[in-house]
């Protein structure tokens, strides 16, 4: 990123037909073409915007705007990130059904659910890929099936001069969580959008993109001078794509490395703290999870003042989304799936980097104790 981000002659603007400009716009090319191969998939698929969370609102948003007076239904999980949660509210209060899928105390969601939930109104299903705040991954394959044979069977209703390129409805992901650890080839996964986020896998922040399949109809949200073929208008963060290409072609060189490493560090702490700490509760899917992930409970203290201890002594975790920071009732995820107002409070989430070390399970787990028994709560040793 260095380049273009402190050479005048690499820091055009991409939309500038002077030197400059053009060196830009190849710059963008090139990151533009390393994600498509991320993703299997098309360069001209991929559309850059300012981070996840717009990429999220693009996919939803702008998929409705087209479809005002037509079809008027979205399905999505409770358990979304705010990102995705947020722009359905919106839409809910503008006429728009939005329906949540049950999912079971893991954060899994019920398969059924998904086909008794379509209608011809359905024109997006929205489910993310991995939960960020307990690790769950969800069945992505599984309801890209339901969903194309769903849209099959509606095709095969309508008129023969309507039936061609029958789209509805069309599957959004949220993967923003899962580029460092699993395989997202798009036409794999069976998804028509599909969400990605610089901070998440060591890339920039401030920068993401929204994979759009070929034929999805779908309008932009900030308007003004055309940018990313009309759909996301503002001048292009070229350094930003240039890191967030970079990021992921290092995922792909390294996820199968960091996913093994992980996993067995995320399961020895687990095994670790349940066994030492019998108050302590782990949120999640004990088998389909981030292996980057732990999200645990401990009844008897308020998962914000675990984490202002934690940090005290060196430890950087979090009580939920950083998103949801100013939520005073805790972790809706864990709320959602547990049903339990106090074990959303109680919830703290663990997130291991790619240069975290086995010998800190022991240190973490000496320091847990100890300000756990501070509060009379467990036992050290």
């Amino acid at each position: 990123m260095a380049p273009y981000l402190s050479q005048a002659s690499l820091s055009g603007n991409s939309g500038s037909i002077h030197f400059e400009g053009v060196t830009a716009e190849k710059a963008l090319t090139m990151s533009r073409q390393k994600i498509a191969d991320f993703l299997a998939t098309h360069p001209d698929e991929i559309i850059f915007t300012g981070s996840g969370t717009e990429s999220d609102n693009l996919a939803i948003l702008g998929t409705a705007l087209p479809q005002q007076g037509l079809k008027n239904h979205i399905i999505t999980t409770p358990i979304e990130h705010k990102a995705v949660l947020a722009p359905c509210h919106y839409l809910s209060k503008r006429g728009f059904k939005v329906t949540y899928l049950p999912v079971d105390k893991d954060g899994a969601v019920d398969l059924k659910s998904v086909k008794d939930s379509l209608t011809p109104e359905t024109f997006l299903v929205s489910v993310m890929f991995a939960n960020n705040e307990i690790g769950t991954v969800e069945p992505i394959k599984e309801i890209a099936k339901i969903i194309r044979a769903w849209r099959r069977d509606s095709k095969a209703s309508l008129p023969p001069d309507k039936q061609k390129n029958y789209p509805y409805p069309y599957f959004h992901v949220d993967a923003c969580q899962a580029p460092r650890f699993f395989d997202l080839n798009v036409e794999k996964l069976g998804v028509d959008l599909l969400s990605l986020n610089g901070s998440k896998v060591y890339g920039p922040k401030g920068i993401g993109c929204l994979y759009i399949r070929r034929g999805v109809k779908i309008s932009p949200i900030i308007m003004g001078g055309g940018q990313e073929k009309g759909l996301r208008a503002g001048t292009v963060n070229v350094a930003g794509a240039v890191g967030l290409a970079e990021a992921l072609t290092i995922c792909a060189k390294e996820r199968d490395k960091e996913s093994k490493k992980l996993s067995a560090f995320r399961e020895e702490l687990s095994n670790i703290l349940i066994t030492k700490i019998p108050e302590l509760i782990i949120n999640g899917d004990a088998e389909n999870y981030l292996p980057n992930v732990l999200n645990f409970s401990v009844k008897g203290l308020e998962g914000e003042q675990l984490v202002l201890e934690l940090d005290a002594k060196g430890f950087a975790v979090s009580s939920g989304s950083a998103c949801s920071f100013a939520d005073e009732n805790g972790s809706y995820v864990v709320q959602v799936i547990s049903g339990n107002k106090e074990r959303a409070l109680g919830s703290v989430r663990l997130s291991f980097g790619r240069e975290v070390q086995k010998s800190e399970i022991g240190l973490f787990v000496k320091t847990l104790q100890a300000i756990l028994a501070k509060y009379g709560i467990a036992r050290t040793g």
